[in-house]
């Protein structure tokens, strides 16, 4: 069986039972929970960490769930981390589209199913995972890409160094050419001069 990597998971709540609750619930799935019990705390985690899902309560004192949320989007790294809110209040359809405007990708109402928010949890983790490999397999494409660059760099100089040494190899072929023919010119008057004095004698 494969080692898989083990995620961070951001739970934001002002009441300490709640939190208690979230790790009870998600304690089994084996993951690295942080707790944070306001928003200021929350974008501080956010700042160190990455995470692969923010589950977050709406109602806090200060800074409530939506601001947290709104901050969260701003910055480029936590932009498309998973949110998913949290409220004990009943959700009227206003806060709802409120939460799905800034990103949540569910909102859930207080006392969640633990099995649901487990499998939910879940599927996130998974896609996490999935996201870092794609990113990590981007990555070594284009360190192979740059190889190739490199390597096709190298390979056209030395192209570059045959094709001139080739050349050279031309005009010292062509230049020995000229060479031989002048050098049997020369010997054919040599021999031709000789012939006339042998005559002349």
């Amino acid at each position: 069986m494969e080692n898989k990597t083990v995620v961070n998971i951001l739970i934001v709540d002002d009441e300490p039972s709640n939190l208690l609750a979230l790790e009870a619930v998600l304690e089994s799935l084996g993951q690295n929970l942080v707790r944070a019990n306001s928003g200021e705390e929350a974008l501080r985690h956010l700042i160190q960490k990455d995470f692969a899902v923010i589950l977050l309560d709406v109602m806090m004192p200060g800074m409530n769930g939506f601001e947290t949320a709104a901050l969260i989007r701003e910055r480029g790294r936590t932009r498309h981390t998973p949110i998913i809110f949290m409220t004990a209040g009943g959700k009227t359809e206003a806060e709802m589209f409120q939460g799905y405007a800034l990103g949540a990708i569910d909102y859930l109402l207080k006392p969640f199913v633990p099995a649901v928010l487990r499998s939910k949890v879940s599927v996130l983790i998974d896609l996490h995972r999935k996201s870092e490999e794609v990113n990590h397999l981007n990555e070594e494409l284009s360190r192979k890409a740059k190889e190739l660059v490199m390597l096709n760099l190298k390979l056209e100089l030395e192209n570059g160094k045959h094709e001139r040494t080739v050349e050279e190899l031309r005009r010292s072929e062509k230049s020995l050419k000229n060479l031989n023919v002048n050098l049997e010119a020369m010997v054919a008057e040599r021999t031709a001069a000789l012939e006339e004095r042998g005559r002349q004698l």
